[in-house]
């Protein structure tokens, strides 16, 4: 299959249309939907530093979810990437829902993405989404021209090519065959008519060779373009390790913990011994491990009812992912498995975690108190810990691709936290009491994630405000808090057969899906 032939798969999408006061997202701007009797839209932007735009999208008759791109003044001015009568596409496709707008040869120059959030909310997951490996971002996120200014034209030509690579293209340029060759992770596909790639990475693709075709003038430059990546690869301090002793030395500000392939750390085994943190600079041997925000970081082997728990309080840049078949485990019933106190911008990734042994009262997989921006991805939480994930008192936290499954108390318990996103995320198989509890929170949201076979006789959510379910899948007989649910109707489905297992997703989610 060629790359043409590839790409054309992105008009196979669900027929969809604007609906009157959804909001979009372009990477700058959140713009806001009017729509007339007529069904054609206005879009009115606004931004945190850039002034504000509008434009208008004009019905196209007979043709669901598919616009003229149109202005809003005289001089027929468009402030996105496009030009009047250029065609704009409603997709709605794996999880995703965009407008697309296409040059008149059909690619993809410029995307805005439904959401629910408000401007503050999107600048902020917008810079926690920044702060990811850009093979990352290739992969799973819909750049924005602001992202790709960043880098030179030959770069957005490795860039656009890196997608590719990463499933095995062989590539007929002589250049590129050298460079990828040299990248450890490519390993060359029998055939690329095999290979297979996502909306996201066909869109990005097409808005990359976008972003190449336009003149240097007509860029738009990335206000901190001296820290522009020079590799495709991130340059932070990353430190493999294979041992508990090992993991804790490791552990410092912006560096990444790589757990090596088919490495089983269990933690248990080091924070036991008392040698190892009480007297020891940058650790401590608590009974009760308390917030300091002001302090330095410090490893703490914290107690619980029977045993210790890690405590990192006051973290920032720490990114502690695994490789292939990597897994964390601790043996107390009553610990988290990992804690974060106070910590900024700290990342779990492609990781299994869970507990030895079932638990009750106390303790979980994942606890964050305090801090914000902190985020886990392409994880596998299991239980014996009461629950998947407790936060309190945090903001911007961020679930990707990750299932909770087998907690003996429930999925999570949110408390006092703000901008709480989970997407594309399973929940399964988990028990016993109130499955999910929001307390005093704001804008929390569920975004193409399934619940199901959990216990039928427990409420699903019990939330004292609202939060948001967008494309969700819900297979539960008693949704508890239903009237603090916003959910648009037709992006949700809701089943009160508990029995019920879904089809496996199309693109898998979890450990090693992406490594």
């Amino acid at each position: 299959m060629s790359i043409g032939l590839m790409l054309l798969t992105i008009c196979s999408t669900q027929a969809q249309t604007i609906q009157n006061g959804s909001k979009w997202w372009d990477g700058v701007r959140l713009y806001t939907a009017t729509v007339d009797a007529k069904g054609d839209v206005r879009m009115d932007g606004e931004s945190e530093d850039m002034g504000g735009d509008s434009f208008r999208l004009l019905k196209v008759a007979g043709k669901v979810g598919q616009y003229t791109l149109a202005s809003t003044n005289k001089y027929n001015w468009i402030f996105i990437r496009g030009q009047v009568g250029w065609t704009v596409e409603y997709v709605r496709q794996e999880g995703m829902n965009f407008l697309a707008v296409r040059k008149p040869n059909g690619d993809c120059c410029y995307t805005l993405t439904l959401t629910p959030d408000n401007l503050k909310n999107c600048v902020a997951q917008q810079k926690i989404a920044e702060e990811r490996e850009v093979s990352w971002m290739l992969q799973n996120y819909l750049l924005d021209t602001r992202y790709l200014g960043r880098f030179s034209k030959p770069q957005l030509r490795l860039l656009r090519n890196e997608i590719l690579a990463r499933h095995g293209w062989k590539f007929q340029s002589k250049d590129l065959q050298e460079y990828f060759s040299q990248q450890p992770w490519y390993k060359p596909a029998k055939d690329n008519n095999s290979i297979k790639l996502s909306i996201i990475e066909l869109t990005n693709i097409q808005l990359i060779k976008s972003d190449e075709a336009e003149e240097d003038g007509n860029r738009v430059r990335y206000e901190n373009t001296e820290t522009a990546p020079d590799m495709l690869e991130p340059v932070d301090d990353i430190i493999t390790v294979t041992t508990e002793e090992q993991f804790i030395n490791a552990l410092g500000n912006n560096r990444t913990i790589e757990l090596d392939e088919d490495v089983h750390l269990n933690l248990s085994r080091i924070l036991e011994r008392e040698d190892w943190f009480s007297g020891v600079p940058g650790r401590a041997w608590v009974t009760i491990a308390e917030r300091d925000i002001d302090g330095a970081p410090v490893v703490i082997s914290d107690f619980t009812n029977d045993g210790r728990e890690l405590v990192l309080r006051n973290f920032h840049g720490l990114v502690i992912r695994g490789k292939h078949n990597a897994s964390i485990e601790v043996n107390p019933r009553y610990s988290f498995c990992l804690s974060f106190m106070d910590c900024e911008g700290c990342i779990v990734e492609n990781l299994t975690i869970g507990h030895t042994e079932g638990g009750y009262c106390d303790g979980g997989v994942i606890g964050v108190t305090g801090g914000s921006r902190n985020n886990i991805f392409n994880c596998d939480l299991y239980g014996c810990g009461t629950y998947g994930v407790v936060a309190r008192d945090t903001r911007e936290l961020s679930l990707y691709q990750t299932s909770v499954h087998d907690c003996t108390y429930g999925i999570m318990e949110l408390y006092s936290s703000e901008a709480v996103k989970f997407t594309q995320c399973d929940f399964f198989n988990n028990r016993e009491y109130e499955l999910i509890t929001i307390r005093g929170c704001e804008r929390v949201e569920f975004n193409d994630c399934r619940f199901f076979a959990n216990w039928s006789s427990a409420p699903l959510f019990e939330a004292d405000d609202e939060f948001t379910l967008i494309g969700c899948k819900v297979y539960h007989p008693n949704l508890g808090s239903q009237s603090q649910i916003v959910a648009p109707k037709h992006d949700n489905l809701f089943s009160d057969d508990a029995t019920f297992i879904p089809e496996p997703r199309k693109e898998p989610i979890g450990p090693d899906v992406v490594n």
